[in-house]
Parts: structure tokens; C-alpha cells; sequence
């Protein structure tokens, strides 16, 4: 058994020497208080002849700077991780055993590295696992003795010192150990006199917190067991005191039986299903290293439990036929004189709605649709949308939501894209025929086609049954072709665990664009049950749609995610108690509940709040749901996968990752799109092969999203891993607005940030102009830019920069970019950020400081259009509903947008008051 070297015969033996001589009688104490005094001050003279002097102080500087460079990782990062500790521990025992132990041994004769370098860097590869990092800072205490006369003196003579390990995982390991590993042991080795204590004071770190403000996990190398046969100390073991110093401590003890590893935790910080994981890695890349070095890093480990990917939360409708289009069939078919959509003053039963769909279906065949085309939908009443919809699934093809309100360029890029020739509806396609809907009527009627056959290729699995477009990196949107298996089991998931049937009334509010228009209409159709319109209720004006839930009876509804407060809001103001609720459904980005949004639904606890999850390319994936008056958290999880489908987390070193471990959500089974409409490139990039799969398309799509299992199995979700964001719900890709902006404007640089949270949410787009340009004028960039972008991925405000930032890895520095924002944006309306003028008036100034919280703003002049500066609808509805809820006036919302400033919104107050 090799003990570290310079670490043995350090603390243990000299003390078991002394207790066995006093236990025997051998003890001569005043002989060895004398030496030892001397030995003591010659070793503390020696400690401090080394801590001074300029190298030393050169050394502290140097760690300093090193440690400024590199973050400390965090284990387990959950939303509300707590700030401190109370340093309660547990102590895990893991010893290896003769065998094991020998080959590590052997390992590190091989290697020609001493063991302390050898668990270091396993242990390292271990932390930067499961912090999601390619680095690792580890502390470690080294031996700090400089007499030959101290090793006779029992005591703590020891430093503490960094590890900074950089991970590469596709070094072997033996390359890694024997190279990065073994420097950095040696640097700590030959820096052992450095006191820690400079380093902390030349680091100044912050010390807000209660946890070790420098290193969160520690590795030490503690002194062997082994005692003398026959004398009367029999063994040895050090034992845990119930405290825990650092978030995770690792203990590397040489025993008469093998290595012994020990595992202490933090129990607040990290709970026992999360060092299990911890304890698992550990484990299998000390076996792994021992027995093959040679093994590349990310080797060293092996997947977490796939068992954890298909848990499900359980609920599924068995379907009545094979697909979704010939359950839909039946479906309407069936329930004859129920209601199946209510348009505010128009009310279709389903043999109106069967009998409309097959004269269209006709209508269509008579124009050659046939299975696996693509139709346009331009449709704006909910029952002749409906039609369509049903229609062009009857004929086996696949329904593209066209929303007019998009620039001309981009319709005709996404008809084109998707080799659509044929738009049912209203308004005007580029290379598209637009075709009324009764005007296919009116071709069935004239045509021998017969209703009721389906076309060639309709009701099977494979047939595609939309295409949805979204925000697309290259500069251009992408459209993702769904088909009918996913649809089916998302439909099967939903008419279960949502409760539908005949007696559900489910609104109907997202625009067609959104695939949550699907769950909305046809979840709700083949239960037999109504789809309710918003009537005349804008989609903006929340207290009206509320008006329009309660009036019409709505038993679900589905929000995005930044409309829940305003609705919330506007509910709790007119007091509704929205007894015929039963579900309320969000998504689109990450929950997040505040405290009026808590009191709403605790006021109403009879309505369970369903947090779903999912991109375009899927559909809704994941769910978790809240009900009752329990302790419902700020940072909503996203649950569980539904049944059928799979949520993988793939972690930095390319296996599934045990709980607590940041990861890639990868979303498989019976949910994957068929992939982006002729586009096989981007399909191959991000709809990749399954191996944990089956079926006859075991394919997974790579979300870029970043998540980690809770150690409840929960999954949370975290942010992204790319450029890719959500406003207002919609998917934005920053580079897509960038790429907009280098085409349309004079610019030779442009980079596109984001600001606010929820609500709050808007894009900036700062760009450098071009040789000799004058600097680019914000409104007339933003009007360039709305003829190529919808509106919610124009900026807010385009900000003209002499340069782009970029941080110490050369990337773009967003960050800087957005703290000097308002400066620029004050300077933009001849407003200085720092020196403008304070408001005076009391309404103004607590409207400003209303808007400020959404604006990310200190100051904003009282004439400054606040949509200039970064204001939207749903932060505009937010605002409004609480003047409403605070100053007792209701705004309307249009009003707002027809004069959008603080000082509008200030005489709306005052005039009502």
C-alpha cells in the first residue's frame, strides 16, 4: 500500500507511539516537553522565514489570479439552491478492498504518479462531471512541515492549497494523470509554504454566503492505519463529527486492508439520492483508471439508470383505432347533435362539422390534394379553421398555419419551403393559390368526388399532419413536419391525464402557429367535447378573455407561461372564481410563481395548474402539475415524461446522467418530429439516433436545452446551452435577427441580447455600423427590421457600438453589452443615464419605477415611447393589470399602444381618479 509521499508517519504514528508508551508505562513526558518545545519553535520560526519575502509573495499573487479565472463549480445547481449552510454532514465509508486496491497500486507504479495525483485525478474528472464543467477546482491539504525534527510533533502542520484541474475528455486517462494532473500536484507540492491565508486576502472573495467562499469540494490524503502487531493500540479510524467544512470532502485513507474512501456531504446541499450518484462515479472511474489507464476520460463513467428517462407520470387513453386521423374520424362522426366548436354567436354541431369537412375533403381531392401535400391555413374564424384542419387531415395532408400578419417575404419563404401551393383561406400567398373554403364547397358540389373514401395513404401512421415553423439559426425559419404516431400518443396522454370528454369546454387562444393549438381543438374533439372561441376577446386584453372564460363556461384553458400573472391578476380584480374550471395549462418557457399568482390559485383550489413542456419539434413532452393549497414552488419543474416517450439527460461526457447532474435534454419515443420540411441537414443535426430506443424509428430530438433530475426524480429545467431563447412564448433564435440585421441595415457587426425576466423579457440589437456609416437610428432599424422579422423578434431598441466585447475565451460578451444598455438607449433620447432629470410628480414616478422593473431601468423619460425601449404586449398587459389592481383604473390595453408612454398611462390615472 503506497501512502502519499511526505504524507506518512506525519500525525497517526507519531501519536499511537506516544499513547502505546503511556499506556505501558513507558511514557517520559517532561523529557519530551522539553525536546519538544524546542522542536516547536524552531518549526514555527522556519514556517515563518518561508511565508515571507517577495517569492512567496510572488506565489500569492500568481494563485490569486489563477483562482480569479476559474469559478468554482456547484454541485447539484437546482433553482433556489439555498446561500448557506448550517454544515451538517454525513460521512460515507467505501472501502475497496484487498484486490481493488492492489490495482491501483499497480496503476500508479505503472504510471510512475504517487497516489495522491492518481485520486486527485480521478476525483477531479468526478467533480467536473457532476458540476457540468471541464474544469475542477478541488482544495487539498498539504504538509506544510519544514524541520526533520517536527515529524517527532503532533500536531496540525498543514496548509491548504487549490487544485485546478483542467478536464479534458477525450484525453486517456494515463495522458491526463501523468501530465495535467501531476503538474498541478507538483505546483502544490512546491508551493506548500504559501500561506493560505494571503492568498484568501489578495483573492477577496465574496462572503455572502456561509459556504467555503473559494473551493466547494475538498480531496485529502489522510495519514495510514496501520499499527505494530502486539502493542496495545489494536486499530485505528477516524470518524466523522457530523459537520461538513465543504459541500463534498473525499478522504483517501491507506489501511492494513486496502485503500479506504470516504465521502462526506453537505445534507442541505447536496441530499443522499444526489451523492449516491456522486458515490456511483466515483466508484467505477477508480476501477476503471486501475484497471485500464489508458481509458479515455469520458470512459471512465457509464450511464445513470435509463430506467429514469421513461418514468412517466402514468396517464393514457387506449386510442379506439391505430391513428390519429382515423380517430378523429370516428370521433366526429359520432357525437352528432353535441356542440363542437362555439364561436361566440355560432355554435357547429358535430354532424355540421362532419358533414362541412367532407365537402371540403371533396373540394380538395378536386384539386389534386392528395396525401402527403402541404396546405395552407389563412382561415381567422375558429369554425372555419376547424374545417380546414379536419379537411386537409382527411385527405392525408398536412395543414401549414400561415399567420397574415408576417412579413409577405417570410410567407412566401415558408409556402415555398414547404411546397405549398395551395392555401385555404384568405388574403394573398406569394406562389401560392389562396382558396376560400367555400369555395371548395362549392367545387364538391360540382365534382362526382366522393366524400367519404379517404385518399391514398390518409389514416396511417406515417402520414405527416402539420407543419409548424419557428426561428431558425441560419437566418432563416425552419419547418418541422409533424406526423400522425406522435400526434396520436400526445392526444392518447392528454384525453387522460387532462380529464376530457363530452363535458369539456376547452378555449381555444393560442394562435394556429403555436402547436399548442393542436391540444387546444383536437384532444378536445375526439372526446366528443367543445372547442370554445375567444369570441371578442383580444388575445392581449386579459380581462376580457377572463370575461369570456367565466361567461362561456370554459372547463380548461391553456397560457402561455408570461400571461399567467395578467390573468391571474385580472381574475383575482373581478373577482371570479372560475367555478367551472378545472385545468389550467402553460408553457412556452420556464414557470416561474410569484405571490399573487400562489393566492390566486389558493384562493381556487379546485383548479389544477399543468406545467407542460415540450419544443415545436415534439410537441408537449414533459408535465408536472400543481393542485391543492400545498407549498408550491417559485421554480416550477417540468415533471415527468407522458407516457410513450422518453426524456433523456446527456451529460458533458456524453452518458445519462445520474441525478443532480446538468445535462442536454434529448427527447425520444413516440414524440419526435419527422424532422424540418426539406431540410435534411439541420433534420440529421438535431434528430439523432436513439440507442436506448426501439421500434422502428428509434430516433431522439437534441432540445438544447439544460436540465438535471432533482433528487426526486423530478425534472428542472435550467436554461439553454445555445443562443436560442422564448418571448412571449415564441422560440427565437438571436442569430436569425442577427443575420436580419447584417443583410437589411448598414452594419458590419451585429449581436442581438436579451434582458428581463417573465413579462419583462426583450431582445436588444447592438451593431457596429459599417466603414465611414453614420450611427444606425433606432426607429428606422427597427422598421427594416419588422418587414423581415415578426414582431416579436424585433428589437426593442437597435443600439449603435464602437465594438462588439468579448470575454477572456473570445466569445461574444453579452453581458457587457447589456450593462452599458441603458446608457446608450438614454443617450439615444437625449437622456443621460446618469444625470437625467427626476421625475416629480407622484404618479410618474411610480409608474416609472412600475416600468423600470420590467425595463431593467432606473430612469425613463416620462415622453420616451416605452415600446422604443423595449416594451411588449404581454409586458404591457402585466403593467396594466396592475394600475388596475393597485390604482383602481382599468387601462384599455389598445389605448396604451395607440400612445405608449408613462405620461399617457399618468393622465389615464389621474383623469379616472
Amino acid at each position: 500500500m503506497r501512502a502519499p509521499h511526505g504524507l506518512r508517519r506525519v500525525l497517526l504514528e507519531s501519536f499511537v507511539r506516544d499513547l502505546n508508551a503511556g499506556l505501558t508505562g513507558r511514557l517520559e513526558v517532561e523529557a519530551l516537553r522539553v525536546r519538544r518545545e524546542q522542536l516547536l519553535r524552531k518549526e514555527l520560526q522556519a514556517q515563518v522565514n518561508a511565508a515571507g519575502g517577495a517569492a512567496t509573495e510572488a506565489r500569492v499573487a500568481s494563485w490569486a489570479e489563477r483562482l480569479r479565472g476559474t469559478p468554482d463549480g456547484v454541485l447539484y445547481p437546482r433553482p433556489g439552491r439555498p446561500a448557506d449552510t448550517r454544515f451538517a454532514g454525513l460521512r460515507r465509508a467505501l472501502p475497496l478492498g484487498p484486490q481493488q486496491s492492489a490495482a491501483i497500486d499497480e496503476a500508479c507504479r505503472s504510471l510512475g504518479v504517487n497516489s495522491f495525483t492518481f485520486f486527485s485525478a480521478v476525483f477531479a474528472a468526478v467533480v467536473a462531471r457532476h458540476t457540468g464543467s471541464s474544469r475542477a477546482l478541488l482544495g487539498t491539504p498539504v504538509l506544510s512541515r519544514r524541520t526533520l525534527g517536527s515529524y517527532e510533533l503532533c500536531g496540525l502542520f498543514l496548509n491548504t492549497l487549490p487544485l485546478i484541474v483542467d478536464v479534458d475528455w477525450e484525453l486517456p486517462f494515463d495522458v491526463y494523470a501523468t501530465q495535467a494532473v501531476a503538474r498541478e500536484t507538483a505546483e502544490v507540492k512546491r508551493d506548500a509554504h504559501v500561506p493560505w491565508l494571503k492568498i484568501v486576502r489578495e483573492l477577496r472573495p465574496d462572503r455572502s454566503s456561509s459556504r467555503n467562499a473559494i473551493f466547494s469540494c475538498m480531496i485529502a490524503m489522510q495519514d495510514t492505519t496501520a499499527v505494530d502487531a502486539g502493542a496495545p493500540v489494536r486499530s485505528v479510524r477516524e470518524h466523522g463529527n457530523g459537520t461538513a467544512k465543504v459541500d463534498l470532502w473525499l478522504g483517501v485513507t491507506p489501511t492494513p486492508h486496502g485503500w479506504l474512501l470516504e465521502l462526506e456531504h453537505d445534507q442541505r446541499l447536496l441530499p443522499a439520492p444526489i451523492v449516491d450518484g456522486i458515490q456511483d462515479s466515483l466508484l467505477g472511474a477508480v476501477a476503471q483508471a486501475a484497471r485500464e489507464p489508458r481509458t479515455v476520460l469520458r470512459e471512465l463513467f457509464h450511464d445513470a439508470s435509463a430506467a429514469q428517462s421513461v418514468q412517466t407520470d402514468g396517464y393514457w387513453r387506449q386510442p379506439p383505432t391505430d391513428t390519429l386521423s382515423g380517430w378523429l374520424e370516428q370521433a366526429v362522426r359520432s357525437y352528432g347533435s353535441a356542440t363542437a366548436v362555439d364561436d361566440g354567436d355560432t355554435r357547429l354541431d358535430y354532424a355540421a362539422l362532419e358533414a362541412q369537412v367532407g365537402q371540403a375533403a371533396s373540394g380538395l381531392r378536386a384539386l389534386d390534394v392528395s396525401a402527403g401535400d402541404v396546405v395552407g391555413l389563412t382561415t381567422d374564424q375558429l369554425v372555419e379553421t376547424i374545417v380546414a384542419m379536419l379537411a386537409v387531415v382527411r385527405v392525408g395532408a398536412a395543414y401549414l398555419p400561415l399567420d397574415l400578419s408576417l412579413p409577405a417575404d417570410r410567407l412566401a419563404y415558408m409556402a415555398t419551403k414547404a411546397d405549398c401551393r395551395l392555401v385555404i383561406g384568405g388574403g394573398a400567398v406569394t406562389g401560392a393559390r389562396v382558396v376560400p373554403l367555400a369555395e371548395l364547397a362549392e367545387l364538391a358540389e360540382l365534382s362526382a368526388i366522393d366524400p367519404d373514401p379517404p385518399g391514398p395513404g390518409a389514416g396511417t401512421a406515417e402520414q405527416p399532419i402539420y407543419v409548424m415553423f419557428t426561428s431558425g439559426s441560419t437566418g432563416a425559419p425552419k419547418g418541422v413536419l409533424m406526423g400522425d404516431g406522435p400526434l396520436l400518443n400526445l392526444t392518447a396522454w392528454q384525453v387522460a391525464a387532462l380529464g376530457l370528454g363530452p363535458d369539456t369546454r376547452f378555449l381555444q387562444y393560442a394562435p394556429l402557429g403555436f402547436d399548442v393549438s393542436f391540444q387546444e381543438i383536437i384532444p378536445t374533439l375526439v372526446a366528443g367535447g367543445t372547442v370554445v372561441s375567444r369570441g371578442l376577446a383580444d388575445r392581449r386584453d386579459l380581462a376580457s378573455v377572463v370575461r369570456r372564460v367565466e361567461d362561456a363556461a370554459v372547463t380548461h384553458l391553456y397560457l402561455p407561461v408570461a400571461a399567467l400573472r395578467a390573468f391571474a391578476g385580472s381574475a383575482a380584480e373581478a373577482g371570479v372564481g372560475f367555478d367551472r374550471v378545472r385545468v389550467v395549462c402553460v408553457s412556452g418557457e420556464q414557470l416561474i410563481l410569484d405571490s399573487q399568482t400562489r393566492a390566486f390559485f389558493a384562493a381556487r383550489p379546485h383548479l389544477r395548474l399543468v406545467n407542460l413542456y415540450g419544443p415545436t419539434e415534439t410537441h408537449a413532452v414533459t408535465t408536472h402539475v400543481l393542485s391543492g393549497t400545498g407549498d408550491w414552488p417559485t421554480h416550477v419543474p417540468i415533471g415527468h415524461p407522458i407516457t410513450g416517450t422518453s426524456a433523456q439527460v446527456v451529460d458533458r461526457t456524453g452518458h445519462l446522467a445520474p441525478p443532480g447532474v446538468v445535462g442536454e435534454l434529448l427527447l425520444g419515443g413516440r414524440c419526435p418530429a419527422e424532422g424540418y420540411v426539406n431540410d435534411p441537414e439541420q433534420t440529421a443535426t438535431r434528430f439523432v439516433p436513439d440507442p436506448y430506443g426501439d421500434g422502428p424509428r428509434p430516433v431522439r430530438y437534441r432540445t438544447g436545452d439544460q436540465v438535471l433530475w432533482d433528487e426526486t426524480g423530478t425534472l428542472v429545467f435550467l436554461g439553454r446551452n445555445d443562443d436560442q431563447i422564448k418571448i412571449r412564448g415564441y422560440r427565437v433564435e438571436l442569430g436569425e435577427i442577427e443575420s436580419s440585421a447584417l443583410e437589411l441595415l448598414p452594419v458590419r457587426h451585429a449581436v442581438a441580447a436579451v434582458r428581463g425576466d417573465a413579462a419583462g423579457r426583450h431582445i436588444l440589437l447592438f451593431v457596429v455600423p459599417g466603414n465611414g456609416a453614420e450611427p444606425v437610428e433606432s426607429d428606422a432599424a427597427r422598421r427594416a427590421l419588422s418587414a423581415a422579422l415578426p414582431s416579436y423578434m424585433v428589437p426593442g431598441a437597435v443600439l449603435t457600438v464602437a465594438g462588439i466585447p468579448k470575454t477572456v475565451n473570445g466569445k461574444v460578451d453579452r453581458a457587457q453589452l447589456l450593462t452599458d444598455a441603458d446608457r446608450l438607449i438614454g443617450a439615444q433620447h437625449g437622456v443621460a443615464a446618469s444625470g437625467a432629470e427626476p421625475v416629480s410628480d407622484p404618479t410618474l414616478r411610480w409608474l416609472e419605477q412600475l416600468w423600470g422593473q420590467h425595463l431593467g431601468r432606473e430612469q425613463i423619460d416620462p415622453d420616451a415611447s416605452l415600446l422604443d425601449l423595449g416594451a411588449h404586449s404581454l409586458m404591457a398587459l402585466a403593467v396594466v393589470a396592475t394600475i388596475e389592481l393597485e390604482r383602481g383604473v382599468r387601462v384599455p390595453l389598445l389605448d396604451f399602444f395607440r400612445s405608449p408612454t408613462l405620461r399617457f398611462l399618468a393622465g389615464a390615472i389621474g383623469g379616472a381618479q
